[in-house]
């Protein structure tokens, strides 16, 4: 590889002006849109599929694995999180061959914590499905799904922090084809196991868990090629990924503790709500991951406006633009709540017939339905919040957004949840209506940390 190969791929980079700021903003969120939800399709597609079996087990089972499954996620976002910011600001300050070490770092280090993950949880599954109050049949469901999705969780988890790492440089089309990739994969093969067209025997939710293992294998690889045969803006040598650095280790550690902390309180509550959520029986449980999975599509703009404002703000800080930074802000926020604001309306006019789309029986599709509409209430918290903490972090603020959640989910979701829902016996509608005062709440908290400017002092 030439020597100068990494100045080369920085001048592909972004322009970081502000007559170029909304180009910027629309060319880093719109692919990060997309490969946010293509990522979230991934269970996506299996929940609407197996939804379609008509067996209401099968359906909770997927959707208490896929809670722990996120709650795993969580690790790999901090350490992902953390790369980001750090390539960013790098790449900003056009030193490409530290972006590069650091990158090579976070990818070895996520390596070896997908390795210890996976077996740990192997082991576990079968008690975690049953500290949620789930039936026997949905434990024994739910285990076998998780674990064949923890099979290939060794590619699948560190393929967070490889696209983490091409955002933070200023790519997030790379990220976008390689979950493009992966999702086709897994809707094909889920589609084909979990039903057994022709010959092909049907496997029902071992199917679904079989087709998202190999989606993820294969989505890992191909994120893990991209940066060693430099194809993206960043391009990771062999040694670079063999040769461990304690310093950088330490520093990409560092910086993902708040957001790990961030990430164990957020679902440690997420935990404590879905035990609520299992409490209301499984057609409620149900439901709930039909209006979940659908809401989550919603979440995409304020996801990919929160990857813009982190790349953004943190190639700005890191070639002191400070002015650039603040309006970056202000932009994606901007952005994600118009976009959302409209995804609310959508949900308040179509919540019932979005959930038929699902399948499911007609209690549940009705339950679903209300809650996809008083969902439309989440949707300007949601974009706020999720804007402002992707740029608090491009600055290197990781504690802010540790706090708003800490406050959200101790004073919000949890007791005002348990209040609306059993308390005052308003059911799954209860449930819904006390997670949109929790969204409320992290809002009004981050922007008044905001507003204090100190995540403009943020060092990396």
């Amino acid at each position: 590889m030439p020597a100068n190969a990494s100045t080369i791929r920085a001048s592909r980079g972004l322009e970081l002006t502000l007559e170029r700021l909304n180009h910027n903003v629309v060319e880093l969120a719109l692919p990060a849109v997309a490969e946010n939800l293509l990522a979230s399709m991934v269970f996506f597609a299996d929940a609407l599929l197996i939804g379609w079996l008509r067996d209401d087990h099968a359906l909770a089972a997927v959707g208490l694995s896929g809670t722990f499954m996120n709650i795993f996620q969580a690790i790999f976002q901090a350490l992902s999180v953390s790369a980001t910011a750090m390539v960013a600001q790098l790449c900003g300050a056009r030193d490409e061959e530290r972006a590069a070490r650091v990158a090579a770092q976070a990818v070895s280090l996520s390596f070896v914590v997908a390795l210890a993950v996976s077996v740990l949880f192997w082991a576990l599954a079968p008690a975690l499905l049953g500290l949620m109050g789930a039936s026997a049949e949905t434990r024994r469901q739910g285990a076998l799904y998780m674990r064949l999705v923890l099979l290939t969780s060794f590619a699948g988890y560190p393929m967070t922090v490889l696209n983490g790492i091409m955002r933070g440089s200023g790519d997030t089309r790379t990220p976008m084809r390689v979950t493009a990739i992966m999702n086709v994969w897994n809707i094909v093969a889920a589609a084909a196991l979990i039903f057994g067209p022709g010959p092909l025997p049907a496997l029902g939710i071992a199917g679904a868990g079989v087709a998202t293992a190999s989606a993820r294998l294969l989505g890992g690889i191909l994120a893990l090629l991209a940066l060693y045969r430099g194809r993206t803006l960043l391009h990771i040598r062999p040694r670079q990924f063999l040769r461990w650095d304690g310093a950088i280790v330490r520093a990409i550690v560092r910086m993902s503790l708040p957001t790990a902390g961030e990430a164990a309180v957020r679902q440690t509550g997420s935990l404590l709500f879905m035990r609520i959520v299992a409490s209301l029986g499984d057609v409620a449980l149900a439901a709930h991951q039909i209006a979940l999975n659908i809401e989550s599509l919603s979440f995409m703009p304020g996801a990919g406006m929160g990857v813009a404002g982190t790349t953004l703000v943190g190639q700005s800080l890191g070639a002191g633009k400070r002015d650039l930074a603040r309006k970056s802000v202000g932009r994606v926020v901007t952005f994600a709540a118009a976009i959302m604001g409209g995804v609310g309306v959508l949900f308040a006019l179509c919540g019932p017939a979005i959930a038929s789309l699902f399948g499911g029986t007609p209690e549940v599709v009705a339950a679903a339905g209300a809650a996809i509409r008083i969902g439309a209430l989440e949707q300007l918290p949601l974009a706020v919040m999720m804007t402002l903490s992707g740029c608090m972090r491009g600055a290197g603020d990781m504690k802010s957004p540790m706090i708003a959640t800490m406050v959200g989910v101790m004073l919000f979701r949890v007791p005002v949840v348990y209040l609306f829902a059993v308390t005052l016996g308003w059911g799954l509608n209860g449930v819904w209506l006390g997670t949109a005062v929790d969204f409320v709440g992290r809002m009004v908290v981050l922007y008044l940390l905001y507003r204090r400017g100190t995540w403009q002092q943020a060092r990396i």
